[in-house]
């Protein structure tokens, strides 16, 4: 029996390596341990190799051929367990600052396949701060039309801290032109301080009872971007997409919907990514061949809520297929979604008092203006008596 050429290509994809999984944390702690696991599954094939990268650089692999099979590669911030490590799950006990970045897994397998899958992930080192934001340059009094010029400074943290300011418990607008805010410095150790000024004249609103309070907090937003399977389009032959592999290993990811495999200069191109739900809600962006659309392309649809409060993103693209828009005869369109946490830390509450000499000013001008009140009522009192005296001695002579 012969097969025939459709026969065969039915028969590789039915029967070959897929990906099935790449894990890699999104948020890391600094220090903290880490499993990195590739996950796949060989059908019918052989395995040749297992090799994971961190932006592109090898760090490890496996070879089942090998003595040892398992080999490690000196990079910085990878910190590999071989003990505990095996085939493509690695363990790392630590994390640094340099640990952060793109790691991918690629699998491959033996002659006469020669076939490679593979996906990527990133990794995010995060840095809490230490300790709540500081106020600098405080006094404790501060008279009517007195410039009041406050810093808030950060404890050191990965990324970098954003600062804001609140009087009374309301926040100063970020583009007030009370604010001065400049560049984080950054350490050697990979972490960053913010600094942010607050500079105002104070007055009687800014008072009540007597005090004013001024607060400034830190806000660590720990975000972790989730890309979706890439889609390759052609001008001429049927699309190849992604492998079966490459999209399992993107499940989590958002999800294009949308469109056809090919299209002709000219053709109109209506897609649409949607996250996954979460909360708070994915920030979606959409690639044409690795470059991020301009944003006249980008159509933002309605998200999609669901009971429990969550929501799934959903952003469209829409645009006119030019001929810019190949490279070799494909066009290579991605969606990739931010997740986000944020983590809040206050400082303590700085209440300022109105100055006291301006209170005893205005105490004293109360004290003079009843003396004066009172002076007055004492002399209408003494004339009206002395009226009345010279009326009985009149009225006696008269007798």
């Amino acid at each position: 029996m012969s097969l025939n050429r459709k026969d065969i290509s039915d028969s590789f994809v039915t029967f070959c390596l897929k990906l099935r999984e790449v894990s890699v944390p999104a948020v890391v702690i600094k220090g903290d341990d880490v499993w990195l696991n590739c996950t796949y599954d060989l059908e019918k094939e052989t395995l040749y190799s297992i090799k994971w990268h961190k932006n592109n650089v090898e760090f490890y692999r496996y070879i089942p051929a090998d003595h040892p099979p398992g080999q490690k590669y000196e990079l910085e911030g990878i910190h590999i367990d071989l003990t505990r490590s095996n085939e493509g799950n690695i363990y790392m006990p630590t994390t640094d600052v340099n640990s952060e970045g793109i790691y991918r897994c690629e699998v491959s397998s033996e002659a006469p396949i020669f076939r490679t899958v593979r996906g990527e992930r990133e990794m995010r080192i995060y840095v809490n701060p230490s300790t709540k934001p500081q106020i600098l340059g405080t006094k404790p009094h501060y008279g009517i039309g007195e410039t009041v010029n406050l810093t808030c400074k950060s404890a050191p943290s990965r990324p970098a801290a954003f600062l804001k300011w609140l009087i009374n418990g309301v926040e100063v607008a970020p583009r007030s032109n009370k604010l001065y805010r400049p560049q984080p410095v950054e350490f050697p150790a990979g972490l960053f301080t913010s600094t942010l000024v607050l500079t105002f004249p104070a007055t009687h609103e800014h008072f009540y009872d007597g005090k004013m309070t001024v607060q400034c907090e830190a806000i660590i937003s720990q975000a972790h971007t989730l890309r979706s399977e890439e889609i390759t389009i052609t001008n001429s032959t049927r699309a190849s997409a992604a492998t079966a592999g490459d999209i399992d290993s993107m499940k989590d990811g958002p999800k294009i919907s949308g469109g056809k495999n090919e299209y002709q200069v000219g053709e109109t191109v209506d897609v649409n990514c949607t996250a996954s739900k979460s909360q708070p809600p994915a920030e979606l962006h959409w690639y044409i061949n690795d470059k991020e659309v301009r944003s006249d392309y980008l159509l933002p649809r309605p998200p999609i809520v669901y009971p429990g409060g969550e929501e799934s993103t959903v952003l469209g693209l829409r645009f006119e297929v030019k001929s810019r828009h190949f490279q070799k005869s494909e066009m290579r369109l991605r969606c990739t979604a931010t997740l986000s946490e944020v983590k809040k830390m206050t400082s303590e509450p700085l209440e300022v008092e109105i100055a006291q000499q301006q209170r005893s000013d205005l105490h004293v001008d109360q004290v003079n203006a009843e003396s004066v009140q009172s002076r007055s009522t004492k002399c209408i009192v003494s004339i009206q008596v002395i009226h009345c005296l010279l009326l009985i001695l009149i009225l006696w002579s008269s007798l």
